[in-house]
Parts: structure tokens; sequence; C-alpha cells
């Protein structure tokens, strides 16, 4: 039998949230921060709770490299940089209300405000593929084209 998924637009938010976080940074910290985004994700962007796609990378401190005051910020050994790729459909003040619950989230966790570094970035659903090699689109058909794995050479 082959696989088929059928995507709606209203379904096409799923985000990918990459975070770099300091090795000083503690696990607990890092989760309030990851929980901070998607919760914001959610409230301000659409996002369904179950669409939570997040890679974690740990930087020792010589391996982050960012500028501990521009612009006018003072950042200490736990800033960190979130960096959101979504489809794009985000209003400017759908941004900024992202902007303001993640910091407000993590600043409740203990960060400070001037540590939570956040980057959007939005591309369209042909700039995807979530599996068999087939762009997003509106329509993403497993079968198409694929032979079906009862039937493929072993």
């Amino acid at each position: 039998m082959a696989l088929s998924l059928k995507f709606s637009k209203r379904e096409m938010v799923m985000p990918l949230v990459r975070f770099s976080v300091p090795t000083t940074l503690s696990a607990a910290k890092t989760r309030a921060l990851a929980d901070a985004v998607h919760g914001g994700l959610v409230a301000t962007c659409n996002v369904p709770v179950k669409d939570r796609f997040h890679l974690i990378s740990v930087f020792a401190p010589e391996r982050m490299d960012l500028d501990p005051t521009f612009p006018s910020v003072s950042r200490t050994a736990e800033a960190s940089v979130v960096e959101i790729l979504f489809l794009e459909g985000r209003t400017t003040a759908q941004r900024a209300a992202l902007f303001r619950h993640i910091a407000t989230a993590a600043m409740e966790a203990g960060f400070q405000g001037d540590d939570i570094m956040i980057v959007l970035t939005e591309n369209a659903p042909t700039d995807w593929s979530l599996g068999y090699g087939r762009s997003y689109g509106d329509s993403h058909d497993a079968s198409d084209g694929l032979p079906d794995a009862s039937t493929a050479e072993k």
C-alpha cells in the first residue's frame, strides 16, 4: 500500500526552529527557551501545538562569537540564538507579537532580555520537502511516481 499525504493551506505552518545555546546553559533552561519559542509560535502564528520541530545545538563559549553589546544590549554568557524558518504569510504584527512573547516567556524562565536573539526567515512551500524528495506545495502524495514498497526490487 502506498503512503499518501495530503495537506491543506491551513496546515502549512510547520516551523523549523534551530537553537544555538552555550554549554553553560542548563538543560532545564534550554528546555524553557524551547518552550517559550513554541508557545509563542502557537499563540501568535497559528502553529498547531503538535508541530514542534526543534534542533538544539550546544556550543562551547569559544564557538559562539556574539558581539556582547551590539546593538545597545548587554549579552551575558547565556546569550542564545533562535532561528525560526517557516512558510511565508506572517504579518509584521504577528512577528512583533512573536518576538515579545518569546522574550517575555524567556525572561520569566530566568533569561536576561538581552540574551535572546531571534531571527525569522520565511520561504515558499516549494522550498520544503517533508519526505520522498517531493516539494511540499499544495499536495504531497508519496505514491506519485514511486514504486510501492511491496513491489520494489529488493
